[in-house]
């Protein structure tokens, strides 16, 4: 007997999706929060989660201020692996739509989850113009051993790029470095 494709679509949506929900009240999400970078330089954010027992898997999306930030880099954090070997997917970048979607980490053996505190991800960044950028976490799923959802309450963090003043000269210093010049040339003209 065939399933139309319907209704194992919808069978996959019921066993993957809405298992029984796991209790999970001190369960957190938190995006790491730059004070402050300077502009032109590179940072990294990172997305740390605590208080949860058995996490075998989860998925979020993140979002920023594309005219501020670039990302440059996403890499896995140490607190999944920690509980067995893992399979990764950095998410999709665009940088120019500000969204990094469909970041994801799994463990691969049927093992406990990983339990406590730890960094999920990281993304690095590139300070690319002055101003402040949200970053923003959407779509989480966070599932135990079981399959069933943890629920999690976040913590969405911001980074504020400043602008790079460049030192000025004192005057005394330019008319040091002629006067300096001057000599030089004046020692190459009479040692001839």
């Amino acid at each position: 007997m065939r399933i139309p494709a319907s209704r194992t679509a919808l069978l996959l949506f019921v066993f993957l999706l809405l298992p029984g929900m796991a209790s999970a009240d001190s369960v957190s999400l938190n995006v790491s929060s730059a004070a402050s970078v300077p502009q032109g330089n590179n940072f990294t954010v990172d997305v740390n989660i605590s208080g949860v027992t058995d996490l075998y898997d989860f998925q979020f999306d993140l979002s920023f201020d594309p005219t501020i930030l670039q990302v440059t880099n996403i890499a896995e954090g140490a607190f999944l692996p920690g509980a067995g070997a893992t399979f990764f997917l950095p998410g999709f970048i665009d940088n120019s739509s500000g969204t990094i979607t469909f970041n994801a980490d799994t463990l691969e053996a049927a093992i406990p989850g990983a339990n406590g505190a730890g960094t999920l991800i990281e993304f690095s960044f590139d300070a690319s113009s002055v101003g402040t950028s949200f970053l923003n976490l959407d779509n989480i799923i966070l599932q135990d051993s079981q399959g069933n959802l943890i629920s999690s309450s976040t913590t969405n963090g911001s980074v504020t790029v400043t602008s790079v003043t460049v030192p000025t000269p004192e005057p005394g210093t330019f008319a040091f470095l002629v006067v300096g010049f001057l000599v030089i040339v004046a020692f190459g003209v009479f040692r001839r």
